[in-house]
Order: structure tokens, then sequence, then C-alpha cells
């Protein structure tokens, strides 16, 4: 039966999680059959590539990551890793990067962006699944990260519907995560996940009718 992209994007996330790279690579390759320019399935094609020593391919898809994006940092640094016969995170290795904090749950994750405010920070300084650090005010949302061993303020968040579910979450004693998820310019992209659901889960856009006298029904996920 038919996927949707979240479920097939979700599956291929958790089979990187288990190290299951044959896995993931034929997860991802599917999302791109039917989804040719989705770049998050192409980056983690590459590395999944990359986990098994096929740097060839890997390299080949971080270039056609570049093609439309020139400076989609997590493709200039993967593709530089390959060049080199690298592995971004060799297994066994110990890291900072926590892959499974990128899976979106409803209701428990939310996504925002967040303009980088300190000069000496790039996107390329972040990596994916990258967790960083926060502190919650009462109007706004400091981002921190830690570069050679100090905190650097990213940015903050101040769009009040988050800040005030976070001080909300806070006082009731919720635990709150936030990750690096991608980066564009000047601005990145950060997942807010909390140990309890906080947030209004995403309203489905359902429109059962196609014409009069027909109904369209519902695509079932596996």
């Amino acid at each position: 039966m038919h996927l949707s992209l979240a479920v097939l994007s979700k599956k291929a996330i958790e089979a990187s999680l288990q190290l299951k790279w044959k896995e993931a690579i034929e997860l991802n390759n599917t999302i791109l059959k039917e989804y040719p320019n989705n770049t998050d399935a192409k980056i983690r094609l590459g590395r999944a590539y990359m986990q098994e020593k096929d740097f060839t391919k890997a390299k080949r898809i971080f270039k056609e990551v570049l093609k439309s994006d020139p400076i989609n940092a997590l493709a200039l640094k993967n593709l530089e890793l390959a060049k080199n016969g690298k592995s971004d995170c060799p297994i066994g290795s110990s890291s900072h990067l926590n892959t499974k904090s990128l899976l979106k749950e409803p209701g428990t994750t939310y996504e925002t962006k967040v303009p980088i405010k300190t000069k000496s920070l790039h996107i390329n300084d972040f990596q994916s699944g990258e967790e960083l650090l926060i502190k919650i005010r009462k109007k706004s949302i400091d981002i921190y990260k830690i570069k050679k061993g100090k905190k650097v303020l990213v940015g903050e968040i101040i769009d009040s519907y988050i800040v005030q579910r976070l001080v909300y979450s806070t006082n009731k004693g919720e635990k709150i995560n936030v990750s690096f998820v991608r980066g564009k310019d000047k601005d990145i992209w950060v997942l807010i996940k909390a140990s309890a659901p906080i947030f209004k889960p995403d309203k489905l856009d359902i429109r059962p009718y196609l014409k009069k006298g027909t109904i369209e029904e519902p695509e079932m996920e596996m």
C-alpha cells in the first residue's frame, strides 16, 4: 500500500537510528522516486552511503543537492567528508548529536525559525540533530550552542505562542529539548521537543468532496 512522505521519512530516520544503513538507503531511494527534489531524503541517503563506505555514491548525491542549493551547509560539509573518505558519525564514537530528536510527534514537537544574531556563527557551525541550549524568559527564549567549549548565543525566539507554551511546560516540570534541523543564510530552523504534549497538533486539510456526488476516500497509512 502507498505510504505518505511523512511515514516514509519517519521510517528512514528510524532505520538510521538503528544503524540499518541498507534499509535507510532503500527507504530514501523510495522517497526520491516519488519526490525527486526532496533535499532531506538526499542528505539522509548520502550520509547512509557514507556509513556503508560507498563514498562515490555519497559524493554524487551531495553534488546533486548543491546544484539546486549551492550553500546547503549539510551538503557542503558531508561532501568534504566523503571526499576524504570519512563519515561524520562513525559507529561507536561519542557524539553530541541526537538524530532521534528530529522525529516529529503531534503535540510534543514544534519547528520554528531562529535568526542568527552572533556574527561569528554561521550555519556550517551546526550539525543536523545537534542539541542546543535554551534559557526561557518571560517574553523570549534564548538559544545557545557550545562552540570551542564556550556557550555562544545563537538567537532568540519571540513568538508569544511558543514562549507561553514553554513557560507553562517548565512550570509543570516538563523536559524541553531543542535541536538544530537545517539552516539557510543567517537563519536556522530548530525543533522544540517536550516530554509531554504542550502544542496544538497540526490541522489536517481534509477536503472529502471532489465534485458533486463523489467522495474522496482518505489515504490509509500502514
